[in-house]
């Protein structure tokens, strides 16, 4: 299950993948889109206005008739910009100031919901400019080329818009937030998936390594004691007290060996779910490593080792917890023992510090790599050898060493290279803060 599981991972990445690319796509359509409308809104807007105030500036009425007589009263000149002006077109010109045709456009548009600032030019029948503002001369072939005209005959009446991209996306800020968000939410979830994917992939391999050991770990000393068993069990076999003391010795390590087995994965899961209880008292820390490496003496002469103790702390006593503060040692013990090719040595030392004391553990083991040393206090991680069977183990003597030691409000970390065996370097202080 879990094997199929892993192999399906990857389509379903690229499935995410393909989704947020669609997605992007759609919105980015979307967009555009939205743009488009809004132009061609803003230019129905527009035209309709100009429509508006052509229709009025050309329609004979009392009232134009009116204002156009108290121009020419009041300026009988009209002033034009290269150019001679025909009777008609001064006319259309003095109606066009009689009734602020500047003010009479930006009415217009503000009535068809447009509050873009216009730039406002009237043009003669040859395409000079008999009114514009010495300020928008710089816009002059804008009025003409791209601006919005209307037909005031026989003048032509035109506007341009210098801001009209800013205005646009102004009036779409709100929805270019809204695809930025739903991206941001696509492209988070995708990443999300694809580390959880890894994370699960790493969890199913960490878990059949984990099994495979397991299973290896417990075989070998039950099959041990059922062979034990039997052999004291056969009439056949020549009983004699050192056959007997042997057996019954074999029995007894084996069995030892499933109690630390249990007391491992116990602890272990007790170290995960936060349950840990620490019992603090004065401990002298060179007694608990001449304790443990005491017990350990006869392991570590089978395997042809040596344990060299350079104890150099003046102050050695510090507030700990016994118990795990000694599996803590073994910990360390045990793993330089198995990982050593050949007599292994194992040098413990300690110096006090400004905080505390600091203990090294430094072995002539096989080295871990330097890819592998950020990793090797995570729980149920393993560093890969080729064979996982090559040492027996469950990833999780380390985890629980990092996770005793934190809780003693101490530090730890590993110097090693492959082949030069490893340095573990923990500190703790002489006293824990009040909790």
């Amino acid at each position: 299950m879990a094997n199929r599981r892993t192999k399906s991972i990857p389509w379903f990445i690229i499935a995410m993948v393909f989704a947020f690319l669609g997605m992007s796509t759609i919105q980015i359509h979307w967009l555009r889109s939205s743009v488009r409308m809004k132009q061609q809104l803003f230019d129905d807007n527009v035209a309709h206005a100009l429509s508006e105030v052509g229709d009025f500036l050309t329609q004979p009425s009392a009232a134009a008739l009116q204002a156009q007589l108290e121009a020419v009263n009041s300026d009988p000149g009209i002033p034009s910009i290269g150019t001679a002006l025909s009777g008609a077109e001064r006319t259309m010109l003095q109606r066009m100031d009689a009734f602020m045709v500047d003010s009479l456009i930006q009415e217009a548009l503000h009535e068809h919901g447009i509050a873009a600032v216009p730039v406002i030019g009237v043009f003669d029948r040859f395409g000079q400019p008999v009114r514009l503002e010495e300020a928008d001369e710089e816009h002059r072939a804008a009025l003409t080329e791209e601006g919005y005209c209307v037909v005031a005959e026989p003048l032509r009446l035109c506007v341009h818009f210098p801001s009209l991209d800013r205005y646009l996306l102004h009036n779409l800020l709100g929805q270019f937030a809204l695809t930025g968000v739903m991206l941001a939410i696509i492209a988070a979830g995708l990443f999300s998936a694809v580390i959880t994917a890894n994370r699960n992939k790493r969890i199913d391999r960490i878990r059949r390594d984990l099994m495979n050991n397991l299973t290896h770990e417990l075989k070998t000393p039950i099959s041990t004691i059922g062979l034990a068993a039997e052999a004291l069990n056969d009439p056949d076999m020549r009983r004699s007290e050192e056959t007997l003391k042997h057996y019954v010795g074999l029995i007894r390590e084996e069995n030892k060996r499933l109690g630390v087995l249990v007391e491992n994965v116990l602890q272990a899961s007790l170290a995960d779910s936060g349950s840990m209880r620490l019992f603090m008292q004065p401990l002298n820390a060179h007694d608990v490593i001449k304790e443990v490496v005491k017990n350990l003496a006869i392991q570590t002469v089978k395997r042809g080792g040596k344990v060299e103790l350079n104890l150099t702390a003046s102050s050695p006593v510090i507030e700990a917890d016994r118990i795990h503060l000694t599996n803590v040692v073994y910990n360390l013990m045990d793993n330089a023992l198995k990982y050593a090719s050949e007599n292994p040595l194992l040098e413990i030392s300690s110096r006090n510090t400004p905080n505390g004391v600091e203990f090294r553990f430094k072995d002539n083991g096989i080295g871990i790599p330097k890819e592998h040393l950020g990793k090797v206090f995570d729980r149920l991680y393993r560093v890969p050898t080729g064979n996982v069977h090559d040492v027996k183990g469950f990833g999780l003597g380390l985890s629980y060493v990092r996770t005793v030691v934190v809780r003693h409000h101490g530090s730890i970390h590993v110097e090693s290279e492959p082949g030069k065996g490893s340095t573990f370097v923990i500190e703790l202080p002489k006293t824990q803060p009040e909790r």
